[in-house]
């Protein structure tokens, strides 16, 4: 039977989407394939190659600040521009290097809790990691979320990275900031800030380099496995005259299981419609699926799926995970989008 059809699906996942979990993040999308390589021998499950790859720069790191931004005494660097009136702005600034490339996603996290949770308020103690490549094809690990200053309380949205460089991982913090005149609504105004001031950070994201270079960003061996993904959205009506209420839902969830020999098989269920009179529908397909560069490419006997690739940590439970983005209009990872768009997949097995 075919997926639901209704209309209805699409206008609640748009109002009301609520994915398994959320997070925010940052991801400018890269030029894909530009710097792509593939690993001869796949590393053990959830680990990731680390035996090829290319130098980067000299001393493994360098980040040049667009032209504008200034440079503080102390090393970091500030961009403040108006914005109808409000005052946006980005602030970066490195953290002591961290010797040696081993699990760097439990290592963020250690850094995220030590350092991010000690100046913050509301920072999640379990961060989701994610990983995406530098301007010369460097990996780097990220995440991100919206805290709180501590002396005010006003919302700030904060990016920790580990860079790869030589045999180190190179700490980098961008804080966006969003302040209006008089403060009236700003914890609001804020949160449709991140988007526009991201854009920025993007910019300045680009003259980060690192090494080593052409490593893959994910290792097969990390993509095989059994995963699930799920999604419930719904909405209550009310009818202004009689007091009368309707409520209507959307779930649905993916199932896909990938194979060592690369075979893949999908299966989807769904329902939407109101409570009581909803539509049912399932999908399936089977086929083979390949990694190249940060995309990972499904080609079905019905038809052939692209995710963008953005993590593979592991849950607060200890459970594997895949971290993907669906390809649709375009690609971008911007705050926004990553929260409504990507997708978390658990490991069943």
């Amino acid at each position: 039977m075919a997926r639901p059809k209704s209309p209805l699906v699409w206008i609640l996942l748009v109002v009301g989407g609520a994915c398994a979990f959320c997070c925010t993040g940052t991801l400018g999308l890269m030029a894909l394939g530009l710097f792509a390589g593939d690993s001869d021998t796949p590393g053990a499950p959830g680990t990731v190659s680390r035996g090829r790859g290319n130098p980067g720069e000299p001393g493994g790191f360098a980040f040049d600040a667009p032209q504008g931004w200034k440079t503080q005494e102390d090393g970091r660097f500030i961009l403040e521009w108006d914005d109808r009136g409000d005052t946006l702005g980005v602030e970066a600034l490195r953290l002591p290097a961290l010797p040696g490339l081993d699990d760097p996603e439990g290592r963020l996290a250690k850094v995220w809790q030590e350092r991010i949770g000690a100046d913050w308020n509301g920072v999640p103690s379990n961060p989701l990691v994610m990983r995406r490549f530098m301007s010369n094809g460097a990996r780097a690990f990220f995440t991100a979320a919206v805290v709180r200053a501590k002396n005010n309380d006003r919302s700030f949205r904060v990016s920790l990275y580990l860079v790869e460089a030589g045999d180190r991982l190179e700490p980098l913090v961008f804080i966006q900031s969003f302040m209006t005149p008089g403060g009236l609504g700003e914890a609001m105004s804020a949160s449709f800030s991140w988007n526009t001031s991201y854009v920025r950070v993007e910019e300045a994201l680009k003259g980060v380099r690192g090494s080593p270079v052409g490593l893959p960003l994910m290792d097969d061996a990390e993509v095989v496995g059994h995963f699930v993904y799920g999604t419930t959205s719904g909405a209550q009506w009310v009818n202004a005259y009689t007091g009368g209420t309707t409520m209507t839902a959307v779930s649905y969830s993916i199932d896909y299981t990938f194979g060592a020999n690369h075979a893949f098989q999908y299966k989807y269920a769904g329902a939407s419609g109101q409570v009581g009179a909803m539509k049912f529908g399932s999908e399936d397909d089977q086929g083979t699926w390949s990694v190249k560069h940060d995309v990972l490419t499904l080609t079905g006997a019905k038809r052939t799926r692209r995710y963008l690739l953005i993590g593979a940590a592991r849950s607060p439970e200890g459970k594997r995970t895949l971290y993907l983005m669906q390809e649709r209009q375009g690609w971008s990872l911007s705050p926004g989008a990553i929260g409504q768009d990507g997708e978390l997949y658990v490991a069943v097995d």
